[in-house]
């Protein structure tokens, strides 16, 4: 039988927080995986460990345990759960299954020196090898301040570890952190990709546009919380280098992986204009790519011809769609694209793909 643990009125967060610190140090911990999908290879690749804990049949998630747990328990669940995560990576090695894993870093680790060395005494203990473990440090929890953080990452990299920025868009100093920090990789949040109270063509954007940004600046780009598979046909239009969500695979067991992962196929690429959200992404693609320099490829023959095979690589071969790729490059030549003629062409054209 379950025991009930809550921090709901009439139960002291004092005797929460044991109970939870109790259950840890029981071995109640049990990682679960969620995987990544390489997106150019249509294959996953990476695995992200996520943390639970279990009382009976009941599985508790993060949000309901780490509120409660102090300094000392969060450094005991890192320990155990990279015991853990690592242990299982070697036993999908045994059957052939050769996956990077990434477990969650708090950024607090940054000045607590015990992380480092739990760290490194995991890769003596179960052999990691360079490139086999990514450390995903929280964007939602502020960077501790005067600390050397360049030397504290560098020290991780020199076990061979990689690092990520997690939950990119929540806040804390974005932009900074990538600028002045050394991260392999960046996850773009799952509010980011949310479209289930946005519309995609507000959505889309903002995730084209943090992907171009990580890129130039060297890192690999995931986006979290992909619900919708056909989300997925624009993210390889962007160039988006992995995803994560429901829409893949929702967290599993070790013990689960091996089968799911051998009864799953991914394709490598979409059809053009698979999809409503990969049509969208290639306009987005398409404009970015005209307004480099509108002026002469609306202005000659030549230029509009170029243009317009542009959008035909990818618009529906249709009598409404046709008429509105028409309008609107008659207002892109006529007009410019920044006009309000543009922008009304350009509404038409998303109606009609």
């Amino acid at each position: 039988m379950s025991r009930s643990i809550s921090t709901e009125s009439g139960v002291a967060p004092r005797a929460a927080h044991q109970r939870w610190a109790e259950m840890l140090r029981e071995d109640a911990l049990c990682m679960h995986y969620q995987p990544l999908l390489d997106l150019r290879a249509g294959r996953v690749t990476k695995v992200e460990a996520l943390a639970r804990l279990r009382d009976g049949d009941v599985l508790f998630a993060p949000g309901q345990f780490l509120p409660s747990l102090g300094n000392d328990d969060h450094l005991e669940l890192y320990r155990r759960g990279l015991a853990q995560v690592l242990t299982q990576r070697n036993a999908w090695r045994r059957i052939g299954i050769d996956i990077v894993v990434s477990v969650n870093l708090p950024p607090t680790a940054l000045c607590d020196p015990r992380y480092f060395d739990a760290t490194r005494a995991a890769f003596d203990e179960f052999g990691c090898e360079t490139g086999e473990l990514m450390l995903e440090i929280l964007e939602s929890g502020a960077l501790p301040q005067g600390v050397e953080l360049d030397q504290q990452i560098a020290g991780y990299k020199t076990l061979g570890v990689d690092l990520a920025q997690d939950d990119l868009g929540t806040g804390h100093s974005s932009l900074s952190r990538l600028r002045e920090l050394p991260f392999d990789c960046l996850k773009i949040d799952r509010s980011i990709a949310d479209l289930h109270d946005h519309d995609a063509a507000d959505v889309l954007p903002f995730i084209h546009h943090l992907t171009r940004l990580g890129q130039a600046l060297g890192k690999a780009v995931v986006v979290e919380g992909v619900e919708d598979p056909e989300l997925l046909d624009a993210l390889r239009v962007f160039g988006v280098d992995l995803a994560q969500g429901y829409g893949i695979a929702r967290p599993m067991s070790g013990e689960q992986f091996p089968e799911w992962i051998a009864q799953t196929h991914f394709e490598p690429s979409c059809a053009a204009g698979a999809s409503r959200y990969a049509r969208l992404a290639h306009l987005m693609v398409w404009e970015e790519r005209m307004l480099a320099d509108a002026h002469l490829r609306t202005r000659s023959a030549a230029g509009q011809r170029d243009v317009q095979a542009g959008i035909d690589a990818w618009l529906p071969d249709d009598g409404p769609s046709t008429q509105a790729r028409d309008g609107l490059l008659d207002a892109a030549r006529d007009s410019g694209v920044h006009s309000v003629a543009y922008r009304a062409a350009r509404q038409r054209l998303m109606a009609a793909m």
